[in-house]
């Protein structure tokens, strides 16, 4: 499978880059044409920090209290709060100080948040954080979620993202379907490779693959 893999460059800054493999994958919500891996971004510091300069553009406006942090971004969301708090930027964070917190999920699958930094959300201007945003579904759980727990949120920034915005929040993104040519999201009943019995290559989701 991973002879297959295409390496794509951001148009933003040549040194961000991730793979893109064809074939028939299954995340939780849907299935996909292609498995778009982001290990390298989300774990090489180098790689990282570039990622979180190029986030850092779109919310110099904007105060931010608390960035949260899914599918494995806290390096990125690192980088990404230091380029917004450093002292002499035109950031509105300039000098300041900002939370990084990663949620839970229990034992039904529900995104949680401890007592302990619960605070950390309530009434704080939030920015999420995610690796990925293929149909959006796993966007609109975060978003019940931070709003139950009484947090504001500002922005949405994505490593890569097939949808631009969801529930009248624009999804800032460093790769989009114009970056993979062809992408393709099915429901289960639809997946044309379902129809066709071609067999799936592997199961997804943003932490990456397990071959079937």
């Amino acid at each position: 499978m991973e002879k297959r893999a295409i390496t794509i460059t951001s148009k933003l800054d040549t040194r961000i880059k991730i793979d893109v493999i064809p074939g028939h994958f299954a995340t939780t919500h849907s299935h996909i044409n292609y498995y778009i891996d982001m290990t390298g971004i989300k774990s090489q510091v180098r790689m990282a920090r570039e990622a979180g300069i190029q986030m850092a553009t779109k919310y110099t406006s904007v105060p931010i209290d608390t960035i949260i942090c899914m599918d494995g971004c806290e390096v990125i969301g690192s980088f990404l709060a230091r380029e917004l708090t450093k002292r002499g930027t035109v950031s509105m964070n300039s000098g300041g100080n900002m939370n990084l917190v990663t949620p839970e999920f229990n034992a039904n699958g529900q995104i949680i948040f401890r007592d302990n930094t619960q605070s950390m959300i309530w009434n704080k201007n939030v920015l999420l954080l995610m690796a990925s945003a293929t149909t959006g579904k796993t966007i609109n759980r975060c978003l019940e979620c931070i709003k139950y727990y009484g947090g504001n949120v500002i922005g949405i920034s994505t490593i890569f993202s097939a949808v631009e915005e969801q529930q009248g929040i624009k999804v800032d993104t460093l790769f989009s379907t114009d970056d993979v040519s062809n992408y393709n999201s099915y429901g289960f009943t639809e997946c044309p490779y379902c129809q066709k019995r071609q067999k799936i290559d592997a199961i997804v989701n943003s932490y990456g693959y397990s071959k079937i």
